[in-house]
């Protein structure tokens, strides 16, 4: 079965997820994974309308595409989880649309889109591992990772656990991260033997690298954007290219995501 790899969207999912809808249709993929990072980015922490355009554009996106017979797993990444554990971060969004809306009443809201969303932390393909951020070494995958999460406090306590867990390279003091946090490097440093191929996001690329060598752990985390000082605020920083998988062969998929209608979309939607 072809699967298209569709790295971090971070309130972009208006602007990716049509070009993922064409890649999907040109190559007759069946299953879409998305790596989580559904929320936040530069100076979106305040912008409630923005969250929820996003949100509800994406649960509609992956209901039109199951319709069509296309399976969409959607992974939770470290940006998701706060919102679930309701320990928002500084980067999180704190506040509704009325400005008297409290930051857990955000929690619970963005929560309860997520499990509409049904975010789970990994799932398999082919012989490849595949979650937000990836498994280092001493990391052991289980059963409750590869099933949609739910509000009861198990997951809540399980997500809690993972979401805390940040390595040395973000900004945490843990020799191991949670599969929500290892950053690519770590993930070298310390690769995990039992999953030896694996595919994640997290760390922003220029692009999907498949040179000899790294063949064995892929980043499609490509749709980063850099706020610049200047109209019309961002730049960009990857370039937009989608990972395909067929029967364990991985290949590269681009798309015409770096245009300047893309920015100038962007601006219009946060521009409010």
């Amino acid at each position: 079965m072809k699967t298209i790899f569709v790295g971090d969207l971070h309130l972009k999912a208006r602007l990716i997820l049509p070009l993922v809808t064409q890649a999907t249709s040109q190559v007759d993929a069946k299953q879409v994974i998305l790596l989580g990072d559904y929320l936040d980015d530069y100076n979106c922490n305040f912008d409630a309308q923005l969250y929820w355009d996003e949100l509800n554009f994406l649960i509609d996106w992956k209901r039109q595409m199951t319709a069509t017979g296309v399976n969409v797993i959607t992974l939770l990444g470290n940006h998701d989880a706060p919102y679930l554990t309701g320990e928002l971060r500084n980067y999180s969004l704190h506040a509704g649309i009325e400005n008297n809306v409290q930051s857990t009443d955000v929690a619970d809201t963005v929560a309860e889109k997520l499990m509409t969303l049904g975010v789970q932390i990994a799932t398999e393909v082919d012989g490849w591992l595949v979650s937000h951020a990836g498994y280092c070494e001493n990391q052991q995958l289980a059963a409750w990772q590869l099933r949609p999460l739910t509000l009861n406090d198990d997951d809540r306590r399980n997500v809690k656990e993972f979401e805390h867990r940040a390595g040395q390279y973000r900004g945490g003091w843990n020799l191991v991260p949670s599969p929500l946090w290892a950053d690519i490097h770590e993930l070298r440093l310390a690769p995990n033997l039992k999953y030896p191929k694996q595919i994640v996001g997290h760390t922003p690329q220029a692009t999907i690298d498949l040179a000899t060598g790294k063949s064995r752990l892929v980043d499609v985390d490509t749709f980063t954007l850099s706020p610049t000082a200047t109209p019309p605020y961002y730049r960009f920083s990857g370039d937009g290219a989608l990972l395909l998988a067929e029967d364990g062969r991985l290949s590269v998929m681009q798309t015409d995501w770096q245009r300047p209608a893309t920015l100038s979309q962007l601006y219009e939607q946060r521009g409010r």
